[in-house]
């Protein structure tokens, strides 16, 4: 059964992720922003809605239903799932809430070959 300090280990072993407090709770965030808060309640992940809907209709038991205005939110109930179902969720959030990668702009053909310098002839000089 997994506890809050497997959802902290899990959570900062992800690349550029980070603890902060969230109104007194621990939470993990990219550059970006935040993928998880550990509530007393259970733990919040920030997922797709679609993603959501499906965990709501596939065990209201484990994840419960919790709205913020008019937003459905997911909270998981992390001593009902195992250990590794939690890292794949928390993994999930974390890839939701990660930045794009940068966009590499591709290098034209012209301005590629220009960048090759060719080898120089040695200048063969005339006798006087």
């Amino acid at each position: 059964m997994p506890t809050p300090s497997d959802v902290k280990k899990i959570a900062l072993a992800l690349e550029g992720s980070t603890e902060v407090d969230h109104w007194g709770r621990p939470s993990y965030r990219t550059k970006k922003r935040i993928f998880a808060v550990m509530r007393t309640d259970g733990l919040w992940l920030h997922l797709p809605e679609e993603r959501k809907e499906f965990l709501l209709e596939a065990d209201p038991d484990v994840f419960v239903l919790y709205m913020w205005g008019k937003t459905k939110n997911v909270i998981v109930q992390i001593d009902k799932i195992s250990k590794k179902e939690l890292e794949a969720l928390i993994r999930e959030a974390w890839t939701h809430a990660a930045p794009p990668p940068p966009k590499v702009k591709p290098v034209k053909a012209k301005a590629a070959k220009a960048k090759i310098a060719k080898p120089k002839t040695p200048v063969k000089k005339r006798a006087r």
